[in-house]
Protein backbone atom coordinates (compact mmCIF):
# COMPACT_ATOMS: atom_id res chain seq x y z
CA UNK A 1 0.00 0.00 0.00
CA UNK A 2 0.65 3.50 -0.72
CA UNK A 3 3.00 5.07 2.36
CA UNK A 4 4.56 1.87 3.54
CA UNK A 5 8.39 2.11 4.32
CA UNK A 6 9.57 -1.59 4.97
CA UNK A 7 6.21 -3.41 4.63
CA UNK A 8 6.69 -6.20 2.97
CA UNK A 9 3.42 -5.96 0.91
CA UNK A 10 2.27 -6.92 -2.74
CA UNK A 11 1.98 -3.00 -3.70
CA UNK A 12 5.39 -2.38 -1.64
CA UNK A 13 7.93 0.39 -3.20
CA UNK A 14 10.27 -2.19 -5.04
CA UNK A 15 8.21 -4.07 -8.07
CA UNK A 16 10.18 -6.90 -7.07
CA UNK A 17 8.95 -7.21 -3.21
CA UNK A 18 5.76 -7.19 -4.91
CA UNK A 19 6.46 -10.47 -6.81
CA UNK A 20 6.86 -11.81 -3.77
CA UNK A 21 3.07 -11.13 0.21
CA UNK A 22 -8.55 -17.94 13.31
CA UNK A 23 -9.29 -16.13 16.21
CA UNK A 24 -6.92 -18.08 18.37
CA UNK A 25 -4.67 -21.28 17.64
CA UNK A 26 -5.98 -23.43 15.20
CA UNK A 27 -5.14 -26.53 16.64
CA UNK A 28 -4.64 -28.57 13.28
CA UNK A 29 -7.26 -32.14 12.77
CA UNK A 30 -5.77 -35.47 13.91
CA UNK A 31 -7.09 -37.64 11.62
CA UNK A 32 -8.85 -40.35 12.57
CA UNK A 33 -7.41 -43.17 10.22
CA UNK A 34 -3.88 -41.43 9.37
CA UNK A 35 -1.98 -42.66 6.58
CA UNK A 36 -0.13 -45.48 8.47
CA UNK A 37 0.78 -49.01 7.22
CA UNK A 38 -1.94 -50.59 6.09
CA UNK A 39 -3.18 -47.57 4.54
CA UNK A 40 -4.57 -46.85 0.76
CA UNK A 41 -3.03 -43.46 0.87
CA UNK A 42 0.84 -42.00 0.77
CA UNK A 43 2.48 -42.60 4.44
CA UNK A 44 2.37 -38.88 6.20
CA UNK A 45 6.10 -38.70 7.39
CA UNK A 46 8.59 -35.94 9.31
CA UNK A 47 12.20 -35.75 9.45
CA UNK A 48 13.02 -33.34 12.52
CA UNK A 49 15.91 -31.74 12.45
CA UNK A 50 18.65 -33.71 13.72
CA UNK A 51 20.50 -32.90 16.86
CA UNK A 52 23.58 -32.34 16.62
CA UNK A 53 25.99 -33.97 19.63
CA UNK A 54 29.05 -32.41 18.11
CA UNK A 55 30.64 -28.73 18.22
CA UNK A 56 28.41 -26.09 17.58
CA UNK A 57 29.75 -24.64 14.49
CA UNK A 58 29.23 -28.26 13.20
CA UNK A 59 25.26 -27.86 13.68
CA UNK A 60 25.22 -27.14 9.71
CA UNK A 61 26.22 -30.46 9.57
CA UNK A 62 23.30 -32.24 11.36
CA UNK A 63 20.87 -29.91 9.53
CA UNK A 64 22.10 -31.14 5.94
CA UNK A 65 21.95 -34.48 7.47
CA UNK A 66 18.20 -34.54 7.99
CA UNK A 67 17.36 -32.20 4.98
CA UNK A 68 19.46 -34.82 2.98
CA UNK A 69 17.26 -37.66 4.27
CA UNK A 70 14.00 -35.68 3.56
CA UNK A 71 14.88 -35.06 0.05
CA UNK A 72 15.48 -38.70 -0.31
CA UNK A 73 11.94 -39.82 1.30
CA UNK A 74 10.09 -37.13 -0.55
CA UNK A 75 11.07 -38.31 -3.66
CA UNK A 76 9.07 -41.69 -3.22
CA UNK A 77 5.88 -42.19 -4.56
CA UNK A 78 4.57 -44.09 -1.32
CA UNK A 79 5.43 -41.08 1.47
CA UNK A 80 4.13 -37.55 1.87
CA UNK A 81 6.71 -35.57 3.62
CA UNK A 82 6.49 -32.89 5.38
CA UNK A 83 8.42 -29.86 3.82
CA UNK A 84 11.62 -28.20 5.53
CA UNK A 85 10.24 -24.94 6.43
CA UNK A 86 7.90 -26.60 8.73
CA UNK A 87 9.93 -29.53 9.98
CA UNK A 88 12.96 -27.32 11.36
CA UNK A 89 10.69 -25.34 13.26
CA UNK A 90 11.13 -28.03 15.55
CA UNK A 91 14.68 -27.69 16.06
CA UNK A 92 16.19 -28.62 19.66
CA UNK A 93 12.01 -28.88 20.21
CA UNK A 94 10.82 -29.71 23.80
CA UNK A 95 7.54 -30.88 22.55
CA UNK A 96 6.38 -34.54 23.31
CA UNK A 97 6.88 -36.40 20.25
CA UNK A 98 2.88 -36.87 20.76
CA UNK A 99 2.17 -32.98 20.06
CA UNK A 100 4.51 -32.68 17.37
CA UNK A 101 3.10 -35.71 15.09
CA UNK A 102 -0.31 -34.16 15.66
CA UNK A 103 0.44 -30.50 14.82
CA UNK A 104 2.63 -31.44 11.72
CA UNK A 105 -0.20 -34.18 10.69
CA UNK A 106 1.67 -37.05 10.68
CA UNK A 107 2.14 -40.54 11.47
CA UNK A 108 5.41 -41.11 11.34
CA UNK A 109 8.65 -39.17 12.81
CA UNK A 110 12.35 -39.41 12.03
CA UNK A 111 14.38 -38.24 14.64
CA UNK A 112 18.70 -38.75 14.88
CA UNK A 113 21.82 -37.84 16.55
CA UNK A 114 24.63 -36.68 14.15
CA UNK A 115 28.37 -35.70 15.28
CA UNK A 116 31.10 -34.79 13.16
CA UNK A 117 34.73 -35.47 14.61
CA UNK A 118 36.98 -33.38 12.60
CA UNK A 119 40.18 -34.53 11.63
CA UNK A 120 42.59 -34.39 8.71
CA UNK A 121 41.07 -36.01 5.90
CA UNK A 122 37.53 -35.27 6.78
CA UNK A 123 37.38 -37.42 10.08
CA UNK A 124 34.38 -39.63 10.91
CA UNK A 125 30.39 -38.89 11.17
CA UNK A 126 28.25 -40.70 13.90
CA UNK A 127 24.54 -41.49 12.91
CA UNK A 128 21.99 -42.42 15.11
CA UNK A 129 18.88 -42.29 13.20
CA UNK A 130 15.22 -43.63 14.90
CA UNK A 131 11.62 -43.64 12.99
CA UNK A 132 9.00 -43.37 15.85
CA UNK A 133 5.38 -44.25 15.21
CA UNK A 134 3.30 -42.16 16.74
CA UNK A 135 -0.79 -43.36 17.33
CA UNK A 136 -3.87 -41.60 17.39
CA UNK A 137 -4.30 -42.51 21.18
CA UNK A 138 -0.70 -40.94 21.38
CA UNK A 139 0.64 -44.33 22.18
CA UNK A 140 4.57 -44.32 20.33
CA UNK A 141 6.09 -47.24 18.95
CA UNK A 142 10.34 -47.06 17.62
CA UNK A 143 9.61 -49.09 14.50
CA UNK A 144 13.27 -48.84 13.81
CA UNK A 145 16.76 -47.41 15.45
CA UNK A 146 20.42 -48.07 14.13
CA UNK A 147 23.41 -46.33 14.58
CA UNK A 148 26.17 -45.52 11.81
CA UNK A 149 29.37 -45.02 11.78
CA UNK A 150 31.38 -43.76 8.51
CA UNK A 151 34.32 -42.07 7.23
CA UNK A 152 33.27 -38.62 5.68
CA UNK A 153 33.85 -39.69 2.17
CA UNK A 154 30.89 -42.16 2.79
CA UNK A 155 28.13 -39.27 3.90
CA UNK A 156 26.43 -39.66 1.11
CA UNK A 157 25.81 -43.54 0.86
CA UNK A 158 25.64 -43.33 4.57
CA UNK A 159 22.34 -40.43 3.70
CA UNK A 160 20.86 -42.94 0.88
CA UNK A 161 21.42 -46.10 3.45
CA UNK A 162 19.06 -44.18 6.32
CA UNK A 163 16.51 -43.17 4.10
CA UNK A 164 16.05 -46.68 2.38
CA UNK A 165 16.06 -48.33 6.21
CA UNK A 166 13.13 -45.94 7.34
CA UNK A 167 11.59 -46.54 3.77
CA UNK A 168 11.77 -50.54 4.31
CA UNK A 169 10.63 -50.28 7.80
CA UNK A 170 7.38 -48.83 6.35
CA UNK A 171 6.88 -51.31 3.56
CA UNK A 172 7.48 -49.18 1.05
CA UNK A 173 9.96 -50.83 -1.91
CA UNK A 174 12.56 -48.66 -4.03
CA UNK A 175 12.41 -49.66 -7.57
CA UNK A 176 15.49 -50.40 -9.52
CA UNK A 177 15.97 -46.41 -10.34
CA UNK A 178 15.07 -45.36 -7.31
CA UNK A 179 17.89 -47.54 -5.57
CA UNK A 180 20.04 -45.76 -8.45
CA UNK A 181 18.77 -42.28 -7.70
CA UNK A 182 19.51 -42.82 -3.65
CA UNK A 183 23.00 -44.08 -4.67
CA UNK A 184 23.89 -40.65 -6.47
CA UNK A 185 26.03 -38.65 -5.03
CA UNK A 186 25.07 -34.50 -5.46
CA UNK A 187 29.39 -33.97 -6.37
CA UNK A 188 32.26 -35.69 -5.62
CA UNK A 189 33.71 -32.92 -3.65
CA UNK A 190 33.35 -33.13 0.24
CA UNK A 191 34.77 -28.98 0.21
CA UNK A 192 32.17 -28.28 -2.15
CA UNK A 193 29.14 -30.03 -0.09
CA UNK A 194 30.91 -28.44 3.22
CA UNK A 195 30.54 -24.68 1.53
CA UNK A 196 26.79 -25.97 0.29
CA UNK A 197 25.70 -26.75 3.76
CA UNK A 198 27.01 -23.49 5.12
CA UNK A 199 25.16 -21.60 1.89
CA UNK A 200 22.18 -23.26 2.91
CA UNK A 201 22.10 -22.50 6.64
CA UNK A 202 22.74 -18.59 5.26
CA UNK A 203 20.23 -18.65 3.07
CA UNK A 204 17.74 -20.20 5.82
CA UNK A 205 18.62 -16.93 7.56
CA UNK A 206 18.35 -14.73 4.48
CA UNK A 207 21.90 -13.77 4.98
CA UNK A 208 22.14 -13.10 0.87
CA UNK A 209 25.22 -12.10 0.52
CA UNK A 210 27.01 -15.05 2.65
CA UNK A 211 24.90 -17.86 0.72
CA UNK A 212 25.91 -16.48 -2.54
CA UNK A 213 29.41 -16.75 -1.68
CA UNK A 214 28.93 -20.16 -0.34
CA UNK A 215 27.11 -21.82 -3.15
CA UNK A 216 30.00 -19.64 -5.59
CA UNK A 217 32.55 -21.29 -3.69
CA UNK A 218 30.66 -25.05 -4.15
CA UNK A 219 30.66 -24.31 -7.75
CA UNK A 220 34.12 -23.18 -7.96
CA UNK A 221 35.31 -26.41 -6.12
CA UNK A 222 32.70 -28.17 -8.45
CA UNK A 223 31.48 -26.71 -11.34
CA UNK A 224 29.36 -30.19 -11.66
CA UNK A 225 27.61 -29.24 -8.97
CA UNK A 226 24.09 -29.01 -10.05
CA UNK A 227 22.08 -28.33 -6.50
CA UNK A 228 24.41 -25.71 -5.69
CA UNK A 229 23.86 -23.95 -9.05
CA UNK A 230 20.06 -23.93 -8.67
CA UNK A 231 20.25 -22.39 -5.26
CA UNK A 232 23.27 -20.04 -6.36
CA UNK A 233 20.36 -18.93 -8.80
CA UNK A 234 17.41 -18.69 -5.75
CA UNK A 235 20.39 -16.70 -3.35
CA UNK A 236 20.52 -13.93 -6.61
CA UNK A 237 17.05 -13.79 -7.12
CA UNK A 238 16.13 -13.29 -3.32
CA UNK A 239 18.71 -10.76 -3.51
CA UNK A 240 17.55 -8.94 -6.24
CA UNK A 241 14.51 -8.72 -5.11
CA UNK A 242 15.73 -6.63 -2.28
CA UNK A 243 18.52 -4.92 -3.80
CA UNK A 244 18.40 -5.26 -7.72
CA UNK A 245 21.52 -4.96 -10.21
CA UNK A 246 22.03 -6.07 -13.61
CA UNK A 247 24.62 -8.22 -12.40
CA UNK A 248 22.35 -9.73 -9.86
CA UNK A 249 19.85 -10.69 -12.24
CA UNK A 250 22.47 -11.94 -14.93
CA UNK A 251 23.77 -14.99 -12.11
CA UNK A 252 20.24 -15.73 -11.79
CA UNK A 253 19.63 -16.78 -14.85
CA UNK A 254 22.90 -17.95 -15.70
CA UNK A 255 23.71 -20.09 -12.79
CA UNK A 256 19.27 -21.60 -13.46
CA UNK A 257 20.40 -22.67 -16.53
CA UNK A 258 23.95 -24.11 -15.46
CA UNK A 259 21.62 -26.50 -12.84
CA UNK A 260 18.87 -27.38 -15.72
CA UNK A 261 21.94 -28.14 -18.02
CA UNK A 262 23.69 -30.40 -15.66
CA UNK A 263 20.13 -32.18 -13.78
CA UNK A 264 17.65 -31.87 -16.64
CA UNK A 265 16.03 -34.15 -14.32
CA UNK A 266 15.64 -32.04 -11.11
CA UNK A 267 13.29 -30.05 -10.26
CA UNK A 268 15.77 -27.49 -8.94
CA UNK A 269 16.90 -25.88 -11.82
CA UNK A 270 13.28 -25.19 -13.22
CA UNK A 271 12.35 -23.97 -9.89
CA UNK A 272 15.22 -21.16 -9.98
CA UNK A 273 14.69 -20.77 -13.10
CA UNK A 274 11.25 -19.72 -12.23
CA UNK A 275 12.03 -17.40 -9.67
CA UNK A 276 14.07 -15.78 -12.08
CA UNK A 277 11.33 -15.37 -14.80
CA UNK A 278 8.98 -13.91 -11.75
CA UNK A 279 11.43 -11.71 -10.69
CA UNK A 280 11.83 -10.28 -14.19
CA UNK A 281 8.17 -10.39 -14.04
CA UNK A 282 8.10 -12.39 -17.14
CA UNK A 283 5.21 -14.46 -15.36
CA UNK A 284 4.26 -16.66 -18.28
CA UNK A 285 7.67 -17.74 -19.03
CA UNK A 286 7.78 -18.26 -14.83
CA UNK A 287 5.07 -20.82 -14.80
CA UNK A 288 6.67 -22.48 -17.67
CA UNK A 289 9.36 -23.61 -15.98
CA UNK A 290 7.51 -23.81 -12.50
CA UNK A 291 5.23 -26.64 -14.21
CA UNK A 292 8.23 -28.33 -15.02
CA UNK A 293 9.59 -28.49 -11.95
CA UNK A 294 5.81 -29.61 -10.84
CA UNK A 295 5.74 -32.65 -13.19
CA UNK A 296 8.93 -33.51 -11.84
CA UNK A 297 8.27 -33.13 -7.97
CA UNK A 298 4.38 -32.88 -7.66
CA UNK A 299 4.57 -32.54 -3.67
CA UNK A 300 6.99 -30.56 -3.15
CA UNK A 301 5.71 -27.42 -1.52
CA UNK A 302 8.66 -25.15 -2.11
CA UNK A 303 7.47 -25.45 -5.99
CA UNK A 304 3.77 -25.49 -5.60
CA UNK A 305 3.94 -22.41 -3.49
CA UNK A 306 5.94 -20.73 -6.24
CA UNK A 307 3.62 -21.92 -8.69
CA UNK A 308 0.61 -20.26 -6.74
CA UNK A 309 2.71 -17.05 -6.40
CA UNK A 310 2.75 -16.91 -10.22
CA UNK A 311 -0.65 -17.76 -10.84
CA UNK A 312 -1.36 -14.98 -8.83
CA UNK A 313 0.31 -12.44 -10.78
CA UNK A 314 -0.75 -13.50 -14.18
CA UNK A 315 -4.08 -12.90 -12.38
CA UNK A 316 -5.47 -16.74 -11.98
CA UNK A 317 -6.61 -16.28 -8.96
CA UNK A 318 -8.62 -18.98 -8.12
CA UNK A 319 -6.22 -21.44 -9.39
CA UNK A 320 -3.36 -19.90 -7.32
CA UNK A 321 -6.10 -20.43 -4.77
CA UNK A 322 -5.89 -23.57 -5.24
CA UNK A 323 -2.63 -24.46 -5.41
CA UNK A 324 -2.03 -22.69 -2.28
CA UNK A 325 -5.05 -24.77 -0.55
CA UNK A 326 -2.94 -27.80 -2.34
CA UNK A 327 0.59 -26.73 -0.48
CA UNK A 328 -1.57 -26.28 3.04
CA UNK A 329 -2.72 -29.25 2.96
CA UNK A 330 0.27 -31.24 2.18
CA UNK A 331 2.49 -28.80 4.59
CA UNK A 332 -0.35 -27.55 7.31
CA UNK A 333 2.20 -25.77 9.58
CA UNK A 334 4.27 -23.99 6.43
CA UNK A 335 4.37 -20.29 7.14
CA UNK A 336 5.49 -19.09 3.73
CA UNK A 337 1.80 -21.10 2.20
CA UNK A 338 -0.28 -19.00 5.13
CA UNK A 339 1.17 -15.83 3.93
CA UNK A 340 0.59 -16.25 0.35
CA UNK A 341 -2.61 -17.73 1.05
CA UNK A 342 -3.79 -14.74 3.77
CA UNK A 343 -2.14 -12.30 0.36
CA UNK A 344 -4.69 -13.88 -1.92
CA UNK A 345 -7.63 -13.95 -0.16
CA UNK A 346 -7.55 -9.82 0.85
CA UNK A 347 -6.45 -9.22 -2.68
CA UNK A 348 -10.14 -10.98 -3.67
CA UNK A 349 -11.49 -9.33 -1.01
CA UNK A 350 -12.69 -12.60 0.85
CA UNK A 351 -11.52 -10.40 4.46
CA UNK A 352 -13.38 -12.42 6.91
CA UNK A 353 -11.29 -15.79 5.38
CA UNK A 354 -8.47 -13.65 5.04
CA UNK A 355 -8.50 -12.69 8.72
CA UNK A 356 -9.10 -16.43 9.55
CA UNK A 357 -5.48 -17.69 7.37
CA UNK A 358 -4.06 -14.82 8.63
CA UNK A 359 -4.82 -15.88 12.46
CA UNK A 360 -3.52 -19.25 11.57
CA UNK A 361 0.03 -17.62 10.09
CA UNK A 362 0.37 -15.91 13.19
CA UNK A 363 -0.31 -19.04 15.43
CA UNK A 364 2.78 -20.88 13.18
CA UNK A 365 4.76 -17.71 13.84
CA UNK A 366 3.75 -15.07 16.20
CA UNK A 367 7.10 -12.96 15.19
CA UNK A 368 6.67 -13.22 11.48
CA UNK A 369 6.38 -9.16 10.24
CA UNK A 370 4.75 -10.36 6.98
CA UNK A 371 2.19 -12.28 8.24
CA UNK A 372 1.29 -9.75 10.75
CA UNK A 373 0.98 -7.31 8.02
CA UNK A 374 -0.99 -8.99 6.04
CA UNK A 375 -3.24 -9.76 8.77
CA UNK A 376 -3.84 -6.15 9.70
CA UNK A 377 -4.55 -5.64 6.02
CA UNK A 378 -7.61 -8.13 6.66
CA UNK A 379 -8.92 -5.66 9.22
CA UNK A 380 -7.88 -2.26 7.18
CA UNK A 381 -9.74 -3.83 4.10
CA UNK A 382 -13.19 -3.74 5.90
CA UNK A 383 -12.25 -0.34 7.57
CA UNK A 384 -12.06 -1.38 10.83
CA UNK A 385 -9.29 0.92 12.20
CA UNK A 386 -9.75 -0.30 15.94
CA UNK A 387 -8.99 -4.22 14.70
CA UNK A 388 -6.08 -3.29 12.96
CA UNK A 389 -4.49 -1.97 15.59
CA UNK A 390 -6.19 -4.48 18.44
CA UNK A 391 -3.84 -7.05 15.85
CA UNK A 392 -0.64 -5.00 16.69
CA UNK A 393 -1.33 -4.65 20.18
CA UNK A 394 -1.78 -8.51 20.29
CA UNK A 395 1.46 -9.07 18.37
CA UNK A 396 3.44 -6.63 20.76
CA UNK A 397 4.24 -9.60 23.19
CA UNK A 398 6.28 -11.58 20.37
CA UNK A 399 7.57 -8.31 18.05
CA UNK A 400 9.62 -5.66 18.96
CA UNK A 401 7.73 -2.15 19.16
CA UNK A 402 10.50 -0.92 16.86
CA UNK A 403 9.53 -3.62 14.24
CA UNK A 404 5.51 -3.45 14.61
CA UNK A 405 5.67 -0.08 13.13
CA UNK A 406 6.17 -1.12 9.48
CA UNK A 407 3.23 -3.81 9.60
CA UNK A 408 0.71 -0.44 9.14
CA UNK A 409 0.69 2.30 6.76
CA UNK A 410 1.63 5.66 8.71
CA UNK A 411 -1.90 7.27 9.23
CA UNK A 412 -3.10 4.15 10.50
CA UNK A 413 -0.74 4.12 13.70
CA UNK A 414 -1.31 5.63 17.14
CA UNK A 415 0.10 8.72 18.91
CA UNK A 416 2.76 6.29 20.43
CA UNK A 417 3.72 4.73 17.52
CA UNK A 418 4.33 7.98 15.02
CA UNK A 419 6.79 8.73 18.15
CA UNK A 420 8.25 6.31 17.88
CA UNK A 421 8.79 6.00 14.35
CA UNK A 422 9.60 9.19 14.39
CA UNK A 423 12.87 8.06 16.71
CA UNK A 424 14.19 5.43 14.25
CA UNK A 425 17.22 6.30 12.35
CA UNK A 426 17.67 5.11 8.63
CA UNK A 427 19.63 1.89 10.20
CA UNK A 428 15.69 0.59 10.90
CA UNK A 429 14.88 0.53 7.40
CA UNK A 430 17.75 -1.02 6.08
CA UNK A 431 19.64 2.31 5.62
CA UNK A 432 17.12 2.89 2.56
CA UNK A 433 17.02 6.77 3.45
CA UNK A 434 14.21 7.47 1.04
CA UNK A 435 12.22 5.02 2.85
CA UNK A 436 13.10 6.61 6.12
CA UNK A 437 12.19 10.49 5.66
CA UNK A 438 8.88 9.58 3.18
CA UNK A 439 7.78 7.80 6.20
CA UNK A 440 8.93 10.67 8.63
CA UNK A 441 7.56 13.23 6.09
CA UNK A 442 4.10 11.41 6.00
CA UNK A 443 3.98 11.34 9.90
CA UNK A 444 4.39 15.17 9.84
CA UNK A 445 2.40 15.82 7.22
CA UNK A 446 -1.04 14.02 9.11
CA UNK A 447 0.40 15.87 12.29
CA UNK A 448 -0.22 18.74 10.40
CA UNK A 449 3.80 19.85 10.91
CA UNK A 450 4.07 21.35 7.25
CA UNK A 451 7.64 22.37 7.75
CA UNK A 452 9.24 19.40 8.86
CA UNK A 453 6.87 17.64 6.58
CA UNK A 454 8.58 19.76 3.66
CA UNK A 455 12.24 19.27 4.94
CA UNK A 456 11.47 15.55 4.81
CA UNK A 457 9.64 15.05 1.47
CA UNK A 458 12.15 17.58 0.22
CA UNK A 459 15.35 14.76 1.45
CA UNK A 460 13.68 11.63 0.54
CA UNK A 461 12.71 13.45 -3.34
CA UNK A 462 16.93 13.64 -3.55
CA UNK A 463 17.32 10.15 -2.48
CA UNK A 464 14.36 8.77 -5.06
CA UNK A 465 16.45 10.26 -7.62
CA UNK A 466 19.25 8.72 -6.84
CA UNK A 467 17.99 5.57 -6.35
CA UNK A 468 15.84 5.80 -9.89
CA UNK A 469 19.26 7.00 -11.91
CA UNK A 470 20.96 3.48 -10.84
CA UNK A 471 16.88 1.66 -11.61
CA UNK A 472 15.25 3.96 -14.09
CA UNK A 473 12.80 0.95 -14.63
CA UNK A 474 11.49 0.53 -11.05
CA UNK A 475 8.15 1.56 -11.61
CA UNK A 476 7.14 1.56 -7.24
CA UNK A 477 10.35 3.74 -6.84
CA UNK A 478 9.56 6.18 -9.57
CA UNK A 479 5.35 6.11 -8.55
CA UNK A 480 6.35 7.00 -4.80
CA UNK A 481 8.64 9.66 -6.17
CA UNK A 482 5.43 11.33 -7.95
CA UNK A 483 3.67 11.26 -4.59
CA UNK A 484 6.70 12.81 -3.04
CA UNK A 485 6.85 15.50 -5.98
CA UNK A 486 2.57 15.55 -5.45
CA UNK A 487 3.53 16.63 -1.96
CA UNK A 488 5.84 19.22 -2.28
CA UNK A 489 2.99 20.83 -4.69
CA UNK A 490 4.82 20.39 -7.99
CA UNK A 491 1.87 19.20 -10.00
CA UNK A 492 3.03 18.91 -13.86
CA UNK A 493 5.70 16.63 -12.69
CA UNK A 494 4.56 14.25 -10.31
CA UNK A 495 1.80 13.80 -12.71
CA UNK A 496 4.59 12.93 -15.47
CA UNK A 497 5.88 10.90 -13.40
CA UNK A 498 3.19 9.25 -11.90
CA UNK A 499 2.46 8.15 -15.29
CA UNK A 500 5.65 7.17 -16.60
CA UNK A 501 5.15 4.68 -13.86
CA UNK A 502 2.11 3.30 -15.00
CA UNK A 503 3.25 2.97 -18.50
CA UNK A 504 6.33 0.58 -16.90
CA UNK A 505 3.75 -1.58 -15.03
CA UNK A 506 0.40 -1.61 -16.51
CA UNK A 507 -2.58 -3.54 -15.33
CA UNK A 508 -1.68 -6.31 -17.88
CA UNK A 509 1.89 -6.82 -16.74
CA UNK A 510 1.16 -7.94 -13.59
CA UNK A 511 -1.94 -8.62 -11.57
CA UNK A 512 -0.66 -7.27 -8.46
CA UNK A 513 1.63 -4.78 -9.06
CA UNK A 514 -0.33 -2.97 -11.98
CA UNK A 515 -2.92 -2.29 -9.52
CA UNK A 516 -0.62 -1.26 -6.89
CA UNK A 517 0.89 1.48 -9.68
CA UNK A 518 -2.51 2.47 -10.50
CA UNK A 519 -3.14 2.92 -6.79
CA UNK A 520 -0.11 5.66 -6.19
CA UNK A 521 -1.79 7.14 -9.49
CA UNK A 522 -5.13 7.78 -7.95
CA UNK A 523 -3.32 9.08 -4.71
CA UNK A 524 -1.05 11.29 -6.69
CA UNK A 525 -4.11 13.18 -8.81
CA UNK A 526 -6.19 13.68 -5.30
CA UNK A 527 -2.90 15.03 -3.65
CA UNK A 528 -2.77 17.56 -6.60
CA UNK A 529 -6.33 18.22 -6.95
CA UNK A 530 -7.32 16.08 -9.70
CA UNK A 531 -10.35 14.50 -7.92
CA UNK A 532 -12.63 13.42 -11.10
CA UNK A 533 -9.13 12.08 -12.71
CA UNK A 534 -8.71 10.13 -9.79
CA UNK A 535 -12.22 8.61 -9.74
CA UNK A 536 -11.75 7.43 -13.16
CA UNK A 537 -8.97 5.17 -12.10
CA UNK A 538 -10.02 3.85 -8.68
CA UNK A 539 -14.08 3.46 -10.28
CA UNK A 540 -12.33 0.04 -12.11
CA UNK A 541 -10.15 -0.42 -9.59
CA UNK A 542 -12.74 -1.42 -7.41
CA UNK A 543 -13.89 -3.99 -9.85
CA UNK A 544 -10.68 -6.42 -9.72
CA UNK A 545 -8.60 -8.03 -7.32
CA UNK A 546 -6.43 -5.85 -5.03
CA UNK A 547 -5.90 -4.21 -2.00
CA UNK A 548 -7.88 -1.39 -2.31
CA UNK A 549 -11.64 -1.84 -0.94
CA UNK A 550 -13.82 0.59 -0.09
CA UNK A 551 -13.79 -0.16 3.78
CA UNK A 552 -9.96 1.01 3.22
CA UNK A 553 -11.34 4.12 1.51
CA UNK A 554 -13.28 5.41 3.93
CA UNK A 555 -10.63 5.29 6.77
CA UNK A 556 -7.48 6.22 4.88
CA UNK A 557 -6.91 10.29 5.30
CA UNK A 558 -5.43 10.51 1.94
CA UNK A 559 -8.56 10.56 0.18
CA UNK A 560 -10.25 13.26 2.90
CA UNK A 561 -10.28 15.57 -0.34
CA UNK A 562 -13.08 13.14 -2.14
CA UNK A 563 -15.45 12.80 0.71
CA UNK A 564 -18.68 14.40 -0.05
CA UNK A 565 -18.25 13.93 -3.64
CA UNK A 566 -21.37 11.77 -5.03
CA UNK A 567 -19.15 8.98 -6.78
CA UNK A 568 -16.48 8.80 -4.18
CA UNK A 569 -19.79 8.08 -1.52
CA UNK A 570 -21.59 5.75 -3.87
CA UNK A 571 -18.07 3.67 -4.30
CA UNK A 572 -17.44 3.74 -0.65
CA UNK A 573 -21.28 2.98 0.13
CA UNK A 574 -20.74 -0.52 -1.11
CA UNK A 575 -20.31 -3.47 0.76
CA UNK A 576 -16.70 -4.48 1.37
Amino acid sequence: MAGRSRRPVWAGVSVAVVVLGLAGVRFVRWKSEPSGAGASGPKRLAVLPFENQGPPETDYFAEGMSDEVRGKLASLPGFAVVASTSSNQYKKTTKPMEQVARELEVRYLVVGKVRWEKASGGGRVRVVPELVEVEPSGVQMQKWRQPFDATLTDVFQLQAEIAEKVAGSLDVALSAGQHTAFAEKPTQSLAAYDAFLRGELAYRHKRWREAANAYEQAVTLDPGFALAWAHLSRTHSAWYEHSPTPAGARTAREAADRAVALAPARAEGYEARAHYYAMELDNARGLVEIERAERLAPRDVDVLNRKARLERNLGRWEESRRVSEKAKQLDPRSIATARDLTLTLNALRLYPEAQAEGDRALALDPTDLTALTYRVDASLGQGDLAGARAVVRAASKAIEPAELVFCMPEWAFDGQQQQLLLTLGPDRFDNDRALWAWSRARIYAFRGDAARARENFELARAEFETKLRAAPQQAFWRAQYAAVLAYLGRKAEAIEEGERAGAVMPLTKHALAGPGIQKWLVEIYVLVGENEKALELLEPLLEIPHGFSPGWLRIDPTFAPLHGNPRFERLVGKEP
